[in-house]
């Protein structure tokens, strides 16, 4: 029992140390994922991450960003779509911008937006929570592209909940992309 408690602790911290930010380094691209709509509205959780990436673009304004995610949960409207209007409200130019509302799930987010660059030696930023980027950066090195990570920072109680589901969606996702 005392070893799986460490090796948990030890993931945990694996986990949350990609989750650090990385907002000096410089990047062609900045993919944000999706995080679910309710109602049509973004999640709170969809507005941290917005806030983080606005944080980083408006750092970095020659990055491009790709706002990631499709049409969820009988919502009329796209993630990507939310997104896009609520970076322009945070004033990101419009021409940064690219949607990219096909995918539905971290797989597809990754794969499809990695499909949109599609060149290798472009310098890519993945933007999402701490306990998620990981996994993202995982999908993209399987797909042969390097990343860094910019995360919104988890609440305990996210971190409690999401960190084994994580975990659980790494090794599936180790397995059979």
């Amino acid at each position: 029992m005392k070893y799986i408690l460490i090796f948990i602790i030890v993931y945990a911290l694996l986990i949350l140390i990609f989750g650090i930010s990385l907002y000096n380094q410089k990047a062609d691209y900045l993919i944000l994922l999706g995080s679910g709509l309710y109602h049509n509205k973004p999640t709170l959780t969809m507005i941290k991450r917005i806030n983080r990436a606005v944080m980083y673009l408006l750092n970095n304004n020659e990055c491009k960003v790709i706002v990631s995610g499709g049409y969820t949960d009988n919502n009329k409207v796209s993630e990507a779509q939310v997104m896009k209007e609520l970076l322009m409200e945070r004033h990101i130019k419009q021409d940064r911008i690219i949607v990219e509302d096909g995918s539905v799930n971290t797989v597809e987010n990754i794969k499809y937006s990695l499909d949109i660059i599609n060149d290798k030696n472009k310098k890519i930023v993945i933007c999402s929570n701490d306990y998620h980027v990981l996994r993202a950066r995982l999908i993209a090195k399987k797909k042969g592209y390097d990343t860094f990570s910019i995360s919104s920072q988890s609440s305990l109680i996210e971190l409690l909940i999401h960190l084994p589901i994580e975990e659980f969606l790494i090794i599936r996702d180790s397995i059979i992309s």
